[in-house]
């Protein structure tokens, strides 16, 4: 990372947010007879808080009865566990992709040349092998 030149700061915020992603599938979540959910252990939901600098009252609240806009007026809408399930998962593709999108941008901007050729980026992940074409005009 330092050769494509990340600061040092900017490594430790990516290397957050990988921290962040691996906590938010440790988050327990159950049903009450009544279908609606609940976070059984919130320290795990307190560390990802911890982690991303945000309150973890809010981010419960906001996993659990977001607010929804019904007409003019914003009400709290209870979720199934299947629904924050959906939602955790959500946000850790969101901030997973976003992180990787960080990280290949910093590469193309390291390794822009003003010629003509076109030259790529191979990564090899769990899933294979994937290229990222990036095409330079001069």
């Amino acid at each position: 990372m330092d050769v494509v030149g990340f600061t040092k700061q900017e490594q430790l915020d990516l290397f957050r947010v990988v921290a962040a992603v691996l906590h938010l599938g440790n988050i327990q979540v159950t049903g009450s007879r009544d279908n609606q959910a609940y976070i059984t252990d919130k320290s795990i939901a307190e560390k990802v808080c911890n982690i991303l600098g945000m309150p973890v009252d809010d981010f419960v609240k906001s996993l659990l009865k977001p607010h929804v806009k019904a007409g003019r007026e914003w009400v709290a809408q209870a979720r199934t566990k299947e629904q924050v399930i959906y939602s955790i998962d959500a946000l850790a593709k969101a901030l997973y992709e976003r992180n990787f999108s960080a990280i290949v941008d910093r590469i193309n901007q390291t390794t822009d040349r003003p010629t003509q050729k076109e030259t790529f980026i191979g990564v090899l992940d769990i899933a294979g092998f994937e290229i990222f074409e990036v095409s330079f005009d001069a």
